[in-house]
């Protein structure tokens, strides 16, 4: 398994796998070509759906600057991923084919192999091997991902945690509306200030952590600098949970520890199952970050392994079958109030979990996540990033 740093990445967004992923795949390209003479893209699947709305052909034009280039949007050829591009580099006399898969959370397959942030670094796949590592150890699960990245992983995480928090406050500055047709204004900085201005609202937590994750899912729409978690459109979903740590008393150091554990979930879902919108849903963007912000909420408030195991497990457990059908593709309608409601739901997700009796439970996080991929491959393909069924429809008639 994976590091987490790769559930954790500091981009533009709004999407990581439909804005990330083709710049990443772009980088790839001019790494392995370095003068082209021609560049043709063609995208297909999700990404010819909602290219457009996540800025797909506007980062990979950005990229390749002044090569001469064109891109395609292919709705109707069937590809075995849902976010599959295919790029043609004509360089000499000869014309070379590169099809790339981007399989969310930025992360890139070239030609059947995963362009990886790091190697594998984990000797578990799931969480009931490392349960019961941890539990033979007699060691926590923040101490078991430091016993494999390293404590230099701290630093990192420093830095994740900087980024998180400079995105919420300019997303509570910001004002004016986001961009695209929808013409959707910025709510954070009235949500702010209508709290501050209602009794105890300085207080109280739920309208803090809305806020926060309004802030942060704001920036992502604008195509700001965010930390995907486990991807752009979940991004705003751990913020609103670190506030209310925050409120808590818990400090920088205490969060990022649990930081540590959030991407051990996270990183977890993607070996397992998906964090990919356009293969299973939003139940694996949203869902999975709402798990990463419950297993972190219970972590720092120090709870038992198995404790923190539960809460992620309720969290993904109960978002099941959760579409994602962004409305004109863009990562708005219904994407920035979800992540409000899911950092909610995972604070409520961990007290749930401290008073359940963990031995009566009859499912655990290994299967809920088999069950997420399963479902999402069950649900049908206009509930998955394509704009084509659910609100996206609804909202256009």
């Amino acid at each position: 398994m994976r590091s987490i740093k790769e559930i954790f990445i500091i981009g533009n967004g709004p999407s990581s796998s439909h804005t990330m992923g083709p710049s990443f795949a772009v980088d790839y390209i001019l790494e392995k070509y370095p003068h082209p003479d021609k560049i043709i893209c063609t995208l297909y699947g999700s990404l010819a759906s909602t290219g457009k709305g996540h800025l797909t052909d506007y980062v990979i034009s950005l990229k390749l600057k002044d090569i001469p280039h064109e891109i395609f949007f292919d709705n109707k050829t069937k590809t075995k991923h849902p976010n599959t591009m295919i790029f043609k580099i004509y360089q000499g006399n000869k014309v070379y084919k590169e099809p790339i898969i981007s399989i969310g959370g930025g992360t890139i397959i070239t030609k059947g192999k995963v362009k990886e942030i790091n190697q594998n670094i984990y000797p578990h796949n799931s969480l009931n091997e490392i349960l019961k590592y941890c539990q033979d150890k007699n060691i926590t699960l923040e101490e078991y991902v430091l016993e494999h990245e390293g404590h230099e992983i701290i630093d990192y995480f420093n830095n994740v945690y900087d980024t998180i928090e400079e995105c919420r406050n300019r997303g509570i500055s910001a004002n004016g509306e986001l961009p695209g047709t929808l013409h959707i204004k910025r709510k954070a900085q009235t949500m702010y200030n209508n709290m501050c201005h209602s009794k105890d609202g300085k207080n109280n937590i739920p309208m803090n952590i809305a806020i926060s994750s309004f802030a942060v899912a704001e920036e992502n729409a604008a195509g700001g600098i965010v930390v995907i978690a486990p991807t752009c459109g979940s991004a705003g979903v751990i913020p609103g949970a670190i506030t209310y740590l925050k409120m808590k008393n818990y400090d920088k150091q205490d969060i990022v520890k649990g930081l540590l554990v959030a991407g051990l979930i996270g990183i977890l879902c993607k070996t397992n199952g998906s964090i990919s919108g356009a293969e299973a849903g939003c139940q694996a963007e949203i869902g999975v970050a709402c798990a990463m912000s419950a297993a972190m909420v219970a972590a720092v408030e120090n709870h038992p392994n198995e404790v923190i195991a539960q809460a992620a497990e309720i969290a993904l457990e109960h978002s099941l079958g959760l579409t994602c059908d962004p409305v004109n593709g863009y990562v708005q309608i219904p994407c920035i109030e979800r992540c409000a409601i899911f950092a909610i739901k995972a604070v409520s997700a961990n007290y749930l979990a401290q008073i359940l009796p963990v031995r009566d439970a009859k499912v655990d996080f290994d299967t809920i996540v088999k069950t997420m991929y399963q479902t999402g491959r069950d649900i049908p393909r206009g509930y998955k990033e394509t704009s084509f069924a659910g609100l996206a429809k609804t909202l256009n008639k």
